[in-house]
């Protein structure tokens, strides 16, 4: 995919560098996919194809050289990065990776609950299968950012790094910021501004040090942008090739992506026109980005289940219910986000004069049209889960619309370049306003304002080409609110439970001060999160080197498989029913729960361990609870050792299965 004509004008770093982070993107999809087609998806397969990458990226970066004038760029630098904005940018990477590094265990519920087990169950049976247990999200749910994951778990047996899936595309974030507002008519001030700015939004900051997928997704959005606009004003078919393959795994990252196609299309339409793309090129890259897309998955879940998404019968309940509602939800959700301040002390007291409101029928209404809205309530702090754009952003883009309504204030012509771009280019943000208003009337998430990352820079594009947002930008006192706005993210990042960087719960020890025990007490929750069933697992033998597993729905075996590469967990009882699998007959232990017992084989706990002649060597209580502030709710789960005696045995409980 090199680049036409190289010389004819040197490409920014930026771009260079997103070119290096789309091929390792596609690398890893390719290799994913295809190692499993061959059963060989295991650290020596992707030991096999890695010269592939080396190659795309050693020819990549060769097309694009130019020759460097250190001294200037150094300067130029230093100058740029010596102002408030980005300092606060720059003060957020070094915090994020000083917190990624301290805590060891890194812990999110979707990681925990579904994208890691599955990559798991995938490692250890060396290709990619239809796992069909309980939860059907480690089915349906897409695998772009798990097949990143996969070689470097290969590579260190340890999810310590997997961080720097998200953080170092965090560092281009800037760079494709200003390329891609810049390409769609923002003016130049302002796309500087921004290019700090949207980085300290809140879903991204946080994420770029977890295990999130929705941040770093951002970048494909805007080096499709970017990578189009290199196509159009160069006629380099480079160009045209990257922007497909960055849209493809846009769709790739999270099917709720999709509607982005509809801008994002017509973004490439003047490029198409421009550029010679009626070649052989095409076709490899079109199969290039076609395995990097939601297509693979899409034809398995439909193969599987019926359904393009793999879910027939929305088990999560993330389906709407009424048009009307589920955008009203949405944006409730939206508006919740945008006045969540970073930390709020009094949650329980705002939470208590909304009780009023959530009892009403209003909100009744909402909850009967979107599936997972349940009240209006708040939280002492910002939890990168559910975090959207976040308050500081919202706050400042409130104050520039109020600006332009309240303000008298002559826009100059500078501050607007879209009168010269291409149409499709100017219709951009009014498509992504289509795409953005599809994607709230069909997702009933109570997280959606974090999964719309990808949508919102080009919704801001649409807003700062406006001229008298553009002058507004350029007031000295916008320049102190946009600091502001952008610092708001930083005690977060300090303080956030997920990643601490203050040692609270030490803090409690030595001031004895209720407050902060108070607050240490939620920390101690999140630190038993991180890995609730080290007690259970300190109990297998050191040779277990497979453990069954019979959880129920909610329940995750993600704590089970450490030490990662050396014990595999077996799914029991699938397909559920009352004539689900036996344990194989070499299993020597298998955890399991009397509710993961029921809803698999049909059987209470003293029947399966009289059916598997089973004996309960350890039982522990697990608080199920999710929340801190929730009363505990205790569930015990058994270690429990497997005699079985006759492989046959499940037949005389149920009769012989058909």
């Amino acid at each position: 995919m090199s680049a036409e004509h190289p010389n004819r004008r040197s490409l920014p770093l930026a771009l260079r560098l997103a070119g290096c982070w789309l091929l390792w993107s596609a690398w890893c999809s390719l290799a994913g996919w295809s190692l499993s087609a061959v059963n060989q998806l295991f650290g020596w397969g992707h030991l096999v194809l890695l010269p592939l990458l080396l190659v795309a990226v050693g020819l990549w970066l060769n097309a694009t050289a130019s020759a460097p004038n250190v001294f200037s760029r150094a300067a130029k630098w230093r100058r740029r990065l010596s102002r408030p904005l980005p300092l606060i940018y720059l003060a957020s990477v070094g915090l994020s990776l000083l917190a990624a590094l301290l805590n060891t265990n890194p812990w999110s519920i979707d990681a925990v609950s579904y994208r890691l087990p599955r990559l798991f169950y995938w490692w250890s049976a060396q290709h990619w299968f239809w796992i069909g247990t309980l939860d059907h999200r480690l089915d349906f749910s897409s695998t772009g950012f798990e097949w990143q994951m996969l070689p470097l778990l290969e590579l260190t047996h340890s999810l310590r790094f997997l961080f720097l899936l998200n953080w170092l595309p965090f560092l281009l974030l800037p760079g494709l910021v200003f390329l891609a507002f810049r390409a769609l008519g923002v003016n130049g001030r302002s796309a500087r501004r921004w290019m700090w700015l949207l980085p300290t939004g809140y879903s991204l900051a946080l994420q770029c040090s977890g295990l999130q997928n929705d941040g770093y997704s951002v970048n494909y959005l805007l080096a499709t942008i970017a990578f189009a606009s290199l196509a159009f004003h160069t006629r380099r078919a480079g160009g045209l090739w990257f922007a497909i393959l960055a849209a493809a795994l846009l769709t790739g990252a999270k099917v709720s992506n999709l509607p982005l196609l509809l801008p994002l299309g017509g973004l490439l339409l003047p490029a198409l026109a421009r550029v010679p793309w009626l070649n052989w090129r095409l076709i490899v890259v079109g199969l290039i980005a076609l395995v990097c897309s939601f297509a693979p998955l899409t034809f398995l879940s439909w193969q599987k289940t019926g359904d393009w998404a793999g879910d027939p019968t929305d088990q999560w309940n993330v389906k709407t219910h009424s048009a009307a509602g589920a955008l009203t939800a949405n944006l409730v959700l939206l508006a919740k986000d945008a006045t969540q301040p970073p930390l709020l002390p009094g949650s329980r007291h705002l939470n208590a004069a909304l009780e009023k409101l959530n009892r009403s029928a209003f909100v009744d209404w909402l909850r009967r049209s979107h599936g997972e809205f349940t009240d209006i309530h708040y939280g002492e702090m910002v939890y990168e889960g559910a975090a959207g754009p976040g308050f500081g952003l919202a706050v400042y883009v409130a104050l520039l619309l109020a600006g332009v309504w309240f303000v008298k204030i002559s826009p100059s012509p500078r501050d607007s370049a879209a009168g010269s771009l291409p149409l499709a280019w100017r219709l951009a943000p009014w498509l992504t306003c289509i795409a953005y208003a599809v994607y709230l009337l069909k997702l009933g998430s109570d997280h959606s304002p974090r999964i719309a990352a990808p949508f919102y820079p080009l919704l801001l594009i649409g807003l700062l080409r406006w001229p008298r947002v553009a002058a507004l930008e350029r007031k000295k006192l916008f320049t102190a609110l946009s600091g502001f706005a952008a610092a708001s993210v930083v005690p977060i990042i300090i303080l956030t439970p997920a990643r601490p960087l203050i040692p609270v719960q030490t803090l409690a020890r030595v001031t004895h001060h209720a407050a902060v025990e108070k607050i240490a007490e939620e920390y101690r929750f999140w630190d038993y999160l991180r890995d609730d069933l080290a007690p259970l697992r300190e109990k297998l033998p050191a040779d277990a080197t497979r453990v069954g597993f019979a959880g129920g729905f909610h329940d995750t075996a993600f704590g089970l498989w450490p030490p990662l590469g050396r014990r595999v967990v077996v799914e029991l009882g699938l397909p559920p029913g009352p004539h689900a699998a036996l344990p194989p007959p070499d299993l020597e232990y298998a955890v399991v729960t009397a509710r993961g017992l029921s809803e698999r084989y049909q059987l209470g706990l003293a029947e399966w361990l009289a059916a598997v002649h089973g004996t309960v060597i350890f039982e522990y209580s697990r608080n199920v609870m999710l929340d801190a502030h929730s009363p505990p709710k205790y569930e015990s789960w058994y270690l429990v050792k497997l005699n079985p005696a006759n492989p046959n045995h499940f037949d005389t409980l149920h009769g012989p299965a058909h």
